[in-house]
Parts: structure tokens; C-alpha cells; sequence
């Protein structure tokens, strides 16, 4: 992380000067994704910006992870698109290079300030195609959430920092043979192309390499055939079950296993997404370091982008609207870590004092994950959106049995390539 930008002085004079001297009434709509308590939160920032700034209407859309983007794909598709968006970084090289999103450079040092935030994301992840076209909000950590009670309940030590593959599906294995017929030992993560490349990474391979899979073949038959021999073994549930349930990593506690008791463990989750399962499950959770092999499974990455539509009619004032939300101390107050620890380095400083012991456990998880030499997360090339979705139905296949573990690593590197080769 590096610091600089405006003082807290500029930083709050750029929050209250309207756009070019122009008091228009505008109407900008901001879209995000996440749980109730963001959203609540969110809302209250939006109440408070309105407060400042009197001519700008901002007209929130929001939902679940797995929602917003059906419906930001809709948008997009029929020339809608919000003006200001929450972006992930699995899909902002996607957008970007499709024209979505607009380029934030020439709002620089004026609508909008960016020296407080980390230079390597704002270069390496927030540019693209040599425009800014996403501000980080948030540093972000891959991490396995757990309930605690669960494992308290089973007379069990709860998993571990830094364990190995092997670990976890033995401690699988010990709280299966506990609790019983109605809960399993971790949900089945094979479909979850991110989970996969966690386990790639970890193993030494790679996921992403000239515009195509980089991975070997066997990586990906290793991985299934982990998940496979569990599924049989009956540590995790049955692939009708696993179907059934909502989307691994939806953002949202009250949608998947681990707050229906089905599982006592859910990954690959966030440090960022902490905090939604903590406001949900109140000291019930906690969080460990993404299973290892001869190197650590967690990533380091950007919790998450703000960015503007390229066809804002009101550019100006979206990059108003960022500026607010990453650099005053009005925005850290209301949002304080629901969107994980802020990428902003004087609003990070600013919030410290007050952090809960929640907080606390955000920050020493991603002073660890950041000290065993992780991997950065790999948005890969574009069309990778449309590649995690043909991941999930080859994977779902294998798992009910429609194809054998070989036939669904060829065929998933067949398909996927056709796609990229499309796109790139």
C-alpha cells in the first residue's frame, strides 16, 4: 500500500464542490450486490452524499452476488446499464473490454482522488486496455468460513491455519462421523472454477496462460477425482443435494450450507464476506487460511471495484459520487468494514480505533495470508465469466455420473478454449 493523495482538507472540499460549478439536478443509478446489511448500510451513504450534495439523486439497485449479474448482463444487453456499478474482479476485464465501463482518468485530482489507494491494483487490476476503469475499494483475502458451534458441539478442535488438503477432509471425515446423518463435512466444492484455481495455485500450476487454460490436465483430474472419492465416501453431500443448494460464494450468509447447518465449513469465501456472516451468525464464526498443498491455496485480491458506465451522461458527478464513498470520513463511518478493509489508506487509519474484535480478525487474517507468499487472484482473459459457467455444468456432469473424471477435464479444455479463442 502506498499513500499520498489529497489531504483530509482536499479530500473533503472535493466531496462538497459540485462538478464544474453546475448545480443541473442530475439522477445517477448505482448498482451493488452483497447482503442486507450492506445494503442497509449503503443506503444510509447514499441519504448522507444526497445531504451534500442536493442536485444529485442517486437511485440504488441492489441484490445477491448470483443475481446482480444475470441482471447487469440484462442491462448491458439492452443499452441500460447503471450509471455507477459495484464490480467484481472476476468480471471487470470482461466489461472493460467490452466497452462497459467508461475510463475514470480524466477526473483525476479533480472529481476524483486516488493517491491513498494501492498503486500495483489501481496499475495491474484497475487499468485495462490503458484506461481506469475500476477504483478499489477494498483489500480482500480468500479464506474457508467455519461455525464454530459446530465443531464445539461434535467435541472437536475446529480446523486449523494453514492445513493441508488431507487435514481438511479428515477433519471432514471427524465431524461427519459426530453429527450425523443430516449434516456433512464440507460442502462439495469441485464445481467452483475459483476453487479450483485456488487448489491450482496450490499445488504449484497455474490456471490462466495466453489467452487460454494454462493448468495440466492431470491438476484438474487430481481435483475431481479429490472431490469424487468424497462424495462416494459420503463426507460431502450427495450431487442432487450439492445442486439443489444455492451458489458457492452467493455473498449473502442467508443463502447457502453453512447457515443452513448443512455443512460446518464454506469456501472459497472472503475476508471481505466476513462480516455478513458475522452480523448473521453472531459469534458463532471465524475464519481459516484456504487449504494448502505445497503452497498456501489463498489469494491475495481486490475485495471489489467501484466504476462508472461508459455512457454515464454524467461522468462528472459519478466520479463525485467515488470520491465520497473511497475518501471522506463521512463514508467510513457508515460503512465502516462491510465491504472489508478499506483500500484506502487514510480511511483505514482513521477507522482503526474503533475496530470491533470482528475487524481485528480481518486484519490478522490478511497480515497472514499476505506473509506465506500467496498467489494474486487471476481474473483470467475475456470470456472467463462464460468459461466459470461452463465449468460448473461440465463439473455437474461428472458429478452425477453423465461422464468420467477424464472425459470432463477434456471436455471442459476443449469448450473452454473455444470460448476464449472467440473473445480474445
Amino acid at each position: 500500500m502506498s499513500g499520498c493523495v489529497p489531504t483530509e482538507k482536499s479530500a473533503t472540499q472535493a466531496s462538497k464542490a459540485p462538478a464544474g460549478g453546475s448545480q443541473e439536478n442530475v439522477e445517477l443509478r448505482f448498482s451493488w450486490w452483497g447482503s442486507q446489511g450492506r445494503h442497509d448500510r449503503t443506503l444510509k451513504l447514499i441519504d448522507k452524499f444526497q445531504q451534500l450534495h442536493p442536485n444529485i439523486k442517486i437511485k440504488p439497485e441492489y441484490t445477491s452476488f448470483d443475481g446482480y449479474w444475470e441482471k447487469l448482463s440484462t442491462q448491458v444487453a439492452a443499452n441500460n446499464a447503471p450509471d455507477i456499478m459495484q464490480m467484481s474482479i472476476l468480471y471487470i476485464k470482461e466489461y472493460s473490454d467490452r466497452g462497459v465501463l467508461g475510463d475514470l482518468t480524466p477526473y483525476l485530482n479533480k472529481e476524483l482522488h486516488v493517491d491513498d489507494l494501492n498503486k500495483d491494483v489501481l496499475k495491474n487490476q484497475g487499468t485495462i486496455g490503458g484506461k481506469l476503469t475500476g477504483v478499489p475499494v477494498s483489500d480482500n483475502a480468500s479464506v474457508m468460513i467455519y461455525n464454530k458451534e459446530m465443531y464445539q458441539q461434535a467435541g472437536i478442535e475446529p480446523p486449523k491455519m494453514d492445513m493441508t488438503w488431507k487435514e481438511y477432509f479428515d477433519k471432514a471425515r471427524e465431524i461427519k462421523s459426530k453429527l450425523g446423518d443430516k449434516v456433512y463435512g464440507s460442502f462439495d466444492l469441485s464445481t467452483s472454477l475459483e476453487g479450483f484455481m485456488y487448489y491450482s495455485f496450490s499445488v504449484g500450476d497455474t490456471m490462466y496462460k495466453n489467452n487460454k487454460l494454462g493448468y495440466n490436465d492431470q491438476t484438474l483430474k487430481n481435483w475431481l477425482k479429490m472431490w469424487d472419492d468424497a462424495r462416494k465416501e459420503g463426507i460431502v453431500p450427495p450431487a442432487a443435494t450439492t445442486a439443489s443448494s444455492l451458489p458457492i460464494g452467493n455473498a449473502d450468509p442467508n443463502k447457502d450450507a453453512l447457515m443452513k447447518g448443512l455443512v460446518p465449513i464454506m469456501g472459497p469465501q472472503f475476508t471481505a464476506t466476513f462480516p455478513a456472516y458475522e452480523n448473521v451468525m453472531k459469534d458463532k464464526v471465524d475464519m481459516v487460511s484456504y487449504p494448502k498443498d505445497k503452497n498456501t491455496g489463498s489469494v491475495l485480491e481486490t475485495a471489489m471495484f467501484l466504476s462508472a458506465s461508459a455512457k454515464t451522461k454524467h461522468p462528472k458527478e459519478a466520479a463525485m459520487f467515488l470520491d465520497f464513498f473511497l475518501n471522506t470520513k463521512e463514508a467510513a463511518d457508515i460503512l465502516e468494514t462491510d465491504r472489508g478493509l478499506p483500500e484506502n489508506k487514510k480511511m483505514l487509519e482513521y477507522l482503526t480505533p474503533k475496530f470491533t474484535d470482528r475487524d481485528k480478525k480481518m486484519v490478522k487474517m490478511l497480515e497472514h495470508v499476505s506473509s506465506i507468499q500467496p498467489s494474486w487472484y487471476d481474473a483470467g482473459p475475456k470470456g472467463t465469466g462464460e468459461v466459470t459457467k461452463l465449468f460448473e455444468q461440465t463439473v455437474q456432469k461428472q458429478q452425477f455420473g453423465k461422464i468420467t473424471i477424464d472425459d470432463a477435464a477434456a471436455e471442459f479444455r476443449k469448450e473452454a478454449d473455444k470460448i476464449f479463442e472467440k473473445n480474445n
